[in-house]
């Protein structure tokens, strides 16, 4: 599974979905579903680990390929983080289901947590949203 997140408009999601190139900022990453993004939500204190698993925040999707939009409290709530909070997160969020799973651990997660806290301040100073594109 390939995972991408971007900074975007609300109205990019049927480029975003069709795979098109754009000028959008973007982190490319495997396996960084939003069933492991649940459990960093909810390490961020903003949720149950369930709430970002389902389909509540797909925007749209083809047989190949799913649009989710990061809800507003998640990207708030990443925006947020002052980096000296980053060990803590990620050993948090490295002890949910899918991490362990993935056999991830806090120190080496720690990158991805401080990437995503950027792209959402990113999104934010912007006015714009955070997708996750998800393609097989």
């Amino acid at each position: 599974m390939l995972t991408d997140i971007l900074v975007a408009s609300t109205e990019d999601i049927p480029a975003i979905l069709s795979g098109e190139s754009a000028n959008w900022p973007i982190l490319k990453f495997k396996a960084l579903d939003n069933m492991v993004l649940a459990g960093l939500w909810s390490a961020l204190g903003g949720t149950t680990a369930t709430e970002f698993e389902g389909e509540k925040h797909l925007r749209a999707h083809t047989q190949e390929r799913w649009v989710f939009e990061f809800p507003e409290d998640f990207v708030r709530r990443l925006s947020t983080v002052q980096s000296e909070a980053i060990p803590g997160i990620s050993a948090v969020w490295a002890k949910h289901d899918e991490m362990v799973h993935m056999g991830a651990d806090g120190p080496a997660i720690e990158p991805v947590v401080e990437a995503l806290t950027k792209f959402a301040r990113e999104a934010t100073s912007q006015g714009k949203r955070l997708f996750l594109s998800m393609s097989l």
